[in-house]
């Protein structure tokens, strides 16, 4: 069932402080939260002041039970220090797994009060304090994995197109492998300049195949029937960068290799 919650923010047009509900958890059953992601219509508010249109500044959980697919979108995740990131997603994270598995008939143990020192006790009476109060041992032994590794993600358009092609009938893995790639895509679109674009390139080597292009192609359909050019045009910048860096590995290969041949006798 879906979570909601209460948001508290600045228009980020006038700076106007503003509250709002939405949501922080969506199940794959619940019809209409999921229509509203697919239609990039969630937690979308209107600054009654100056009529900006804007998405809430929290995070947003959606699980698939049925696919083990879970996914945590997170405004702002790269500014975020893991500290702050566990701060911030903890009362959502903790209520979506205590309900799975309160579902899936999992007894979880009774919270130590060791588990939460002095000044902290009224954790323990929050919904899901039954999970962060697990060990690690614990957790991996009553929890399945895949609620253990969420998929985090800092750009809603990922979460939206993951979400698509899990109903579309792809499996879990299938939809966690896609969403590396668009977070790539995403990567080097947002690179600051060629340098960290060769960096993101590099590391990413793994996936630069035929796949990475077939996630492309798929996202300009989307966006042509759509009607959005200038983002089938970054699309496309994507793909002649990524072509490009193969070709100058390739190039730095065949040197390589030429001065290797130079040096045997």
């Amino acid at each position: 069932m879906a979570e909601m919650a209460l948001c508290r923010y600045p228009c980020p047009n006038c700076n106007t402080e503003l509250e709002q509900e939405g949501y922080m958890i969506i199940e794959s059953e619940d019809d209409e939260p999921t229509r509203q992601l697919l239609n990039d219509e969630v937690n979308m508010a209107e600054c009654p002041h100056c009529n900006q249109s804007s998405r809430l500044n929290i995070p947003l959980l959606y699980h698939d039970s049925q696919q083990e697919l879970f996914i945590v979108y997170v405004p702002g995740l790269s500014q975020l220090a893991p500290e702050d990131l566990a701060e911030t997603i903890r009362y959502p994270y903790g209520l979506l797994v205590t309900k799975e598995a309160e579902r899936r008939g999992i007894e979880l143990p009774e919270v130590d009060d060791a588990a939460y020192p002095p000044g902290q006790e009224e954790l323990k009476n929050q919904p899901g304090a039954k999970f962060h109060a697990l060990t690690q041992e614990q957790a991996a032994r009553l929890l399945p994995e895949y609620l253990l590794r969420p998929t985090i993600v800092d750009t809603f358009e990922v979460l939206r197109t993951a979400v698509q092609a899990a109903m579309d009938g792809m499996t879990g893995q299938e939809v966690v492998d896609d969403m590396v790639r668009l977070q790539l895509i995403n990567n080097i679109i947002s690179a600051e300049d060629p340098i960290t674009r060769r960096k993101v390139l590099h590391h990413a080597e793994p996936y630069l195949n035929e796949e990475l292009y077939e996630v492309i192609d798929t996202l300009s359909e989307q966006m042509r029937a759509e009607g959005q050019n200038e983002l089938i045009e970054k699309l496309q910048w994507v793909k002649e960068q990524i072509e490009k860096y193969k070709n100058s590995q390739k190039q730095r290969l065949a040197r390589s290799r030429a001065r290797t041949g130079e040096g045997e006798v």
